[in-house]
């Protein structure tokens, strides 16, 4: 897994289930695309647990109301992981307000979805991350595999524009990891951003999407 920067002592098998978590939708191919699409052709059990459905990207559409904004980006999670060779993948939304987890979210719960799905190695957006749901979503995941055996460490998002740029990556994985981010229109587009009813609406600026698509990867050492 030469794209994807990580610790000596983590290594993937078939042996192992990785767990990705996700506080939006796009989080988990922003920061573990190429995890995801080497960890599949290598055999891994793969499945990601998204934490919020991205409900309040863009707060003010009238034709995209929350629990519509919100299918919405569920279908593209499901699209993206597909185009990653994660078609079969378990993928579970817990459902929990964006922009409100630290209030919403449950470590019990998700506690009891690791379970479900039989985590060996769980990856959750970094509490270095600058966004508050990443955050909280960090504080989740440790509360929800503590004592349980399972191995988790932070995977960079926002963080990782804060450091010197790294060299691009050019492999299949990169390739799969643009297609797969590609099919988060209503992130990386006009789709919903450019109606006329939500003007502010979030849409990523193309330099820092650039960079976090094409940039190596970074997991952290175990960090609980």
């Amino acid at each position: 897994m030469t794209n994807t920067r990580l610790p000596r002592t983590f290594r993937l098998s078939a042996a192992r289930r990785l767990v990705i978590i996700a506080p939006h939708p796009d989080d988990e191919t922003l920061g573990c695309g190429l995890l995801i699409a080497d960890a599949v052709r290598k055999g891994v059990n793969v499945a990601v647990v998204v934490l919020t459905d991205g409900q309040a990207s863009h707060p003010d559409s009238r034709r995209w109301p929350a629990a519509a904004l919100g299918a919405l980006r569920r279908s593209e999670l499901r699209r993206a992981m597909a185009r990653l060779g994660a078609r079969r993948s378990a993928m579970r939304s817990m459902g929990w307000r964006d922009g409100q987890l630290d209030q919403t979210g449950s470590a019990l719960r998700l506690r009891a979805v690791l379970h479900t799905l039989r985590a060996d190695v769980v990856v959750a957006a970094s509490p270095d991350d600058h966004h508050p749901d990443h955050r909280a979503g960090w504080r989740l995941a440790v509360a929800a595999t503590r004592k349980t055996g399972m191995v988790l460490m932070p995977y960079a998002v926002w963080s990782r524009l804060e450091t010197a740029p790294q060299g691009r990556v050019r492999d299949a994985g990169s390739a799969a990891k643009n297609w797969a981010m590609r099919a988060y229109r209503s992130q990386i587009s006009g789709y919903i951003a450019d109606d006329p009813d939500d003007p502010d609406g979030f849409r990523f600026a193309a330099a820092p999407l650039k960079r976090l698509l094409q940039e190596a990867e970074t997991l952290k050492a175990q960090c609980r």
